[in-house]
């Protein structure tokens, strides 16, 4: 399973590839056993039938923790999104 990876041309050649810069090629992280762990734990919590108000609670948690990393993970490129808007004004 892959993400956040674009198709890979069979010859190799890179230099082309429609929707991703070429300084950013090859350079997404996959996600690790932790993540998926994570999401699988998130998702099946969230799939239970007439969840109870445990369930609910449960899932909150998990969501809002998942959240926080997600954050935590784009923060970086956000700020250097940020000071290049900031530099072009």
């Amino acid at each position: 399973m892959t993400f956040n990876k674009p198709a890979q041309p069979l010859d190799g050649d890179l230099t082309g590839h429609p929707t991703m810069p070429a300084d950013e090629r090859g350079k997404r992280s996959q996600p690790t056993d932790n993540d998926r762990a994570r999401w699988l734990q998130l998702a099946d919590s969230a799939l239970r039938r007439a969840p109870s108000e445990e369930d609910v609670a449960e899932t909150e948690a998990l969501a809002r923790k998942e959240q926080e990393k997600i954050k935590r993970r784009i923060r970086p490129t956000a700020e250097k999104v940020k000071g290049h808007s900031k530099s072009k004004q």
